[in-house]
């Protein structure tokens, strides 16, 4: 049987717009017919209909270009939404998608999250009772936005002796990103992001580099390089009358080797500076790890002076009780709880839970990520004591860094004008 005949399919009304076509998923017959009548009438023009996930994945499959828009339910007989979600997320001109379900708003707002997650442009939502006439307005104007997905071009993975001539050039150091008090605007620390470049000129990523560095046991020497680097910076800061701290991506396979720790030591006493001017970064994933282990390797390095931040709070789920184990100093916010906070009242709940947690450890929270005044709004009222992001500064290479903070007044960043209205 071909995919069209397992299709109720309709003939494009005359009121269509060229370039707006729809097609419509939900399990209800008479629910779908009464949505592409009211949105036919919006000017789109409504394709097909299908009632069951293995017809709109059949009709996929037979289909080069798949609508601008998926009007879709989220239960059907044979499978879910999240399902088809996964699916047309995977075509390379996917629809935007309009989300109809009687469904918990919790699981709707999963829905719209996946959607997101997945590359997706959501047209928006409609819950039960059904509002035809709403859908329809909330479409009439609604413009998809058909972005065609090119073919990610194959990585090849750094080979060892690339590796090595990055540090034998000094091509690997550290790009600093500056962290703001937020009831100041005074610029009190950076937090050392690892790049270099290649032989071509070319910036090398973090996620192409530490797999490398990791994959041919060199994390340890570019991690203790990093860490050099970022040592003469903050003495070079303090030297010149600015009092700013800064911090150090660390793993806990690092953190675990004795020597590591130790050689970390002897660049603070080298620099002549006091440890506590550093701050050692694990992630919320590492810290989860082996307990034993991790309050062995962390006590270390409180024992040794430096300030210890539990990185990407909120994405592994942590165990309260480990957590609280732990000498931490800093507790960091993940920036996906923090992008469009001001949006999502169930993002603002989390950021204040963490802020809240982290208060009540008596550690100093920071959000990453903050790139609008209204994100900032929704940190500072949750209680958190310090930002960075992009509304602060993108990171920049260690002397360009210098320089910016030089130019502060008083260490104080301008925070830019609300625009009025």
């Amino acid at each position: 049987m071909s995919a069209a005949a397992l299709l109720d399919c309709a003939p494009a009304p005359s009121t269509s717009i060229r370039g707006r076509t729809a097609w419509i998923a939900i399990s209800e017959p008479a629910q779908a017919r009464v949505i592409a009548d009211s949105i036919g009438e919006a000017g789109w023009a409504v394709l097909c209909i299908v009632h069951d996930l293995d017809s709109l994945q059949r009709l996929a499959a037979a289909t080069e270009d798949l609508p601008d828009l998926l009007v879709s339910g989220l239960l059907f007989d044979d499978g879910d939404g999240f399902q088809l979600i996964r699916h047309v997320s995977k075509r390379r001109r996917p629809p935007a998608l309009f989300v109809v379900s009687h469904q918990q708003r919790a699981v709707i707002k999963a829905a719209v999250s996946l959607a997101d997650a997945c590359g997706l442009q959501v047209a928006g939502t409609s819950e039960h009772p059904l509002d035809v006439a709403g859908i329809a307005r909330s479409l009439e104007g609604f413009e998809p936005r058909r972005v065609v997905r090119a073919a990610r071009p194959a990585v090849r993975p750094l080979e060892h002796d690339e590796l090595l001539s990055l540090f034998d050039r000094g091509a690997l150091y550290p790009w600093m990103q500056p962290k703001m008090r937020i009831d100041t605007s005074e610029v009190v620390g950076f937090e050392a992001l690892m790049r270099a470049h290649d032989d071509q000129g070319t910036l090398i990523m973090p996620d192409r580099l530490i797999s490398a560095l990791t994959a041919h046991g060199l994390l340890d020497e570019a991690t203790m390089r990093m860490a050099r680097q970022t040592v003469g910076f903050v003495a070079t800061a303090l030297g010149e009358g600015m009092a700013v701290s800064a911090s150090i991506n660390v793993s806990m396979q690092s953190l675990s080797n004795l020597a590591f720790c130790q050689e970390l030591a002897l660049a603070v006493e080298h620099a002549q500076l006091d440890p506590s001017w550093i701050t050692i970064e694990i992630t919320e994933t590492d810290a989860m790890a082996d307990l034993a282990s991790v309050i062995e390797n962390t006590g270390r390095i409180r024992l040794l002076g430096f300030n210890l931040a539990i990185d990407d709070f909120g994405t592994a789920y942590s165990s309260l009780s480990q957590l609280s184990r732990i000498p931490f100093s800093e507790l960091k916010i993940e920036r996906a709880f923090v992008s469009s906070a001001h949006q999502d009242s169930g993002k603002q709940a989390i950021v204040r839970a963490c802020a809240q947690l982290g208060g009540s450890l008596g550690l100093h929270v920071v959000a990453e990520g903050v790139e609008s005044l209204d994100e900032l709004d929704v940190v500072r009222r949750a209680g958190c004591s310090q930002v960075q992001g992009y509304l602060v500064s993108r990171p920049m290479p260690a002397d360009r860094a210098l320089g910016w903070l030089r130019d502060l007044t008083d260490q104080r960043f301008e925070l830019p004008v609300r625009p009025a209205g």
